[in-house]
């Protein structure tokens, strides 16, 4: 049975701001295939979470569910049980991961 997916507000910011990016430095035609792989991303997220990759930094914690995936250069990072998924965070891959998440988990609403 599929999970619930939510998306954080702070991340919904960075996907709009990603999806802006996109459209702007690559066209529609882009964009619109970009949105069909966040869409398939979602999908398995719901379906299958624990197929993403355990993010190291948080591993080293004991802390095994919460994953991420890739869509193109973006890292998804999501959290999950039995019932819910829960999107944190869009990251580009040559942002500094490590800073990023740790700002984010200070700063998370």
């Amino acid at each position: 049975m599929p999970r619930r997916l939510l998306i954080l507000r702070s991340a919904q910011r960075e996907f709009r701001d990603v999806r802006e990016y996109v459209k702007k430095e690559f066209g529609d035609l882009t964009c619109n295939a970009v949105n069909a792989e966040y869409k398939k991303a979602f999908r398995l997220i719901e379906r299958q979470p624990e197929i993403g990759s355990c993010i190291d930094e948080l591993k080293d914690l004991g802390i095994t569910n919460v994953r991420c995936t890739l869509v193109r250069q973006t890292r998804i990072v999501y959290e999950f049980d039995e019932h819910m998924a829960l999107i944190h965070m869009f990251v580009h891959t040559r942002r500094n991961f490590r800073a990023h998440l740790f700002k984010r988990l200070l700063d998370q609403e």
